[in-house]
């Protein structure tokens, strides 16, 4: 048996995938419907909500996007100016205004500026997941790694890294390392 790395040509394709595997996303996750909107002006893929009841709104594309944080983002705001609406459409969700919707990103790769900004500025109502497509014995397969956004706590003292960059390693008064992706972007 083995396994082969496809490329989807198709969201609709990818949409499907993702609901026959919403329990990668997080334990418990239940698709309740979508899309949101119409093929011209889609507004949320799909709309689950999590093991506590709480709406999640999985925005998902067969390419990175630059803008799917700030489409995210503007997509959430409209859920919540719409509450009335999405009462009718998913009784089973928690609706109150003091409960904000998550966010699931589910992009097959994240642009470069996009991951620095998420970990200089972590959000922890989005989860974002990098995905992969894989055919075995003529059906596909979803694979789904979480892109971490939370620093990682590092054991030197925070005094040492005042006006350092949450990414980067060392003290200000010494070099400085880089990670591939800084000296990638740099060399390009």
């Amino acid at each position: 048996m083995s396994f082969k790395h496809i490329q989807l040509n198709k969201k609709k394709d990818l949409i499907e995938l993702i609901k026959n595997t919403a329990s990668m996303i997080e334990e418990g996750v239940e698709i309740l419907g979508g899309p949101i909107g119409d093929e011209e002006f889609p507004l949320i893929d799909l709309v689950a909500k999590d093991n506590e009841e709480r709406p999640l709104l999985i925005f998902a594309d067969i390419k990175p996007d630059e803008n799917a944080l700030l489409n995210a983002d503007a997509q959430l705001d409209w859920f919540t100016k719409n509450l009335s609406v999405l009462r009718q459409l998913f009784p089973s969700l928690d609706l109150r205004k003091t409960v904000p919707p998550g966010a699931a990103l589910i992009y097959p790769e994240f642009p470069l500026l996009m991951k620095r900004f998420l970990r200089a500025a972590p959000l922890h109502i989005h989860l974002l997941y990098q995905y992969r497509c894989f055919e075995v014995l003529g059906q596909k397969f979803l694979y789904m790694e979480r892109f971490h956004t939370e620093l990682k706590k590092q054991d030197s003292n925070v005094n040492e890294m005042a006006g350092l960059h949450p990414f980067r390693k060392g003290k200000a008064s010494e070099e400085v390392e880089i990670t591939p992706d800084e000296r990638e972007a740099f060399l390009s």
